[in-house]
């Protein structure tokens, strides 16, 4: 199967340059394998904003008018600095599929950074999120955005991984035809069932076309019920109703053991003690086995390339 290379913009101190505060670089397992399967577009919004490496360390301050980016040692605010840096960057890109940024950065953080009650205060009391992160939350709401913490969490990096690949395969459906289209719908429809059925059911209803809508519109249409669904994180129970489905194609071939054998494996992903590559392998066979074409070219067995396909990042 063949995958369209997502764009991601990238936190530029993970595994790209040495520019956090203290002129060090961040390792990350998940984003220097992804180095092979993606575009990154690097930043590093304090380096852009004129800060320079190493620097005096920043921290996020709630002054009671709102959240300031503050340097305690040089007593400088900076929050309009990374607010213009940050509009101007995020105008300036196109066509991405996703954000993995810094965790716990004052700038870059996604969740949990720590925000000071005041500028003398020395001690944290509450968490939220970092400056540049919020632009980027505010400008692309609808594209995946994580740090490079939680994507060691396998389930994160697996709902991150499907849908900046999904996404990538769209932006190349969306730029053609309407057939184009169709055919990014009918490869990816497990995958969409496995995020939101609902979802699922209203984009055939869409491509179904039965108001005679003009193809631009169409398009508009089906993207925006895309990324509610895709902002639809899968789960278990999900995906089980999906293996389901699948195995449906096969109920009249397979023998009742194996069945039995399927379910049981099923129960446990279900209850967490064996992860969903199990459950899609065996499944994988009965496609062999029994030459689906239809199932073989389903993105939700193959949704992004086999060498991310780790259960551990450290």
């Amino acid at each position: 199967m063949d995958f369209e290379k997502p764009r991601i913009v990238v936190s530029k101190c993970i595994e790209f340059a040495p520019c956090r505060y203290n002129g060090l670089m961040i390792k990350s397992s998940i984003v220097e394998k992804l180095k092979d399967y993606a575009d990154f577009l690097p930043v590093c919004p304090e380096v852009g904003m004129g800060l320079g490496v190493p620097r005096d360390p920043i921290r996020v301050v709630d002054s009671g008018g709102g959240l300031e980016l503050f340097q305690p040692k040089t007593g400088k605010i900076l929050t309009e600095e990374m607010n213009k840096f940050s509009q101007t960057f995020l105008e300036s890109i196109s066509d991405v599929d996703g954000f993995i940024l810094k965790n716990k950065s004052p700038s870059c953080g996604v969740k949990a950074i720590n925000i000071y009650p005041s500028f003398e205060d020395s001690r944290p009391q509450k968490d939220g999120i970092g400056l540049f992160a919020a632009h980027v939350s505010k400008v692309f709401p609808e594209l995946p955005l994580e740090d490079e913490g939680r994507l060691r969490n396998l389930i994160i990096r697996e709902n991150f991984l499907t849908s900046i690949f999904a996404l990538a395969k769209f932006r190349r459906a969306i730029s053609g035809d309407f057939n184009d289209l169709i055919t990014f719908h009918t490869k990816n429809k497990l995958f969409l069932m496995s995020r939101s059925p609902y979802y699922l059911k209203l984009m055939g209803q869409i491509l179904a076309n039965n108001d005679k809508k003009a193809i631009d519109n169409i398009k508009e249409e089906y993207q925006g019920l895309l990324f509610r669904s895709l902002a639809e994180d899968s789960n278990p129970s999900l995906n089980v109703n999906v293996m389901m489905h699948a195995m449906g194609y096969f109920s009249k071939g397979i023998k009742h053991d194996e069945k039995t054998l399927f379910l049981n494996t099923l129960n446990d992903y279900k209850n967490g003690r064996i992860p969903l590559l199990v459950c899609l392998k065996m499944l994988e066979l009965w496609i062999i086995r029994f030459e689906n074409d239809y199932l073989a070219e389903q993105t939700f067995f193959k949704p992004y390339p086999h060498d991310l396909m780790q259960i551990t990042f450290i």
